[in-house]
């Protein structure tokens, strides 16, 4: 199934469930499960040691493209186990 997004000026939600076939998603598309891309204030280097400094699993840092064009992001879940993409 293809994946399918809602553009929103430079906001983009991406909608997806169990079929859809992408590599990064939430841990388990339900109903109120969510897949959201957040653009960090501050370059992903600064990020990355925090993140990675309260055990938080990581994917990434790769090349994409998202709401406003070609950007650089990692993939974390929160405790809820939804996709939270931060980008620069």
């Amino acid at each position: 199934m293809p994946r399918y997004a809602l553009r929103f000026g430079k906001q983009k939600t991406n909608l997806q469930d169990r079929a859809t076939d992408v590599t990064n998603k939430a841990q388990t598309p339900t109903f109120g499960s969510a897949d959201a891309c957040l653009i960090a204030a501050v370059p992903l280097d600064e990020v990355l040691p925090h993140v990675c400094g309260e055990n938080i699993s990581v994917v990434g840092p790769v090349s994409r493209k998202g709401a406003i064009g070609l950007m650089r992001s990692v993939y974390v879940h929160d405790p809820d186990g939804n996709l939270v993409e931060v980008s620069e």
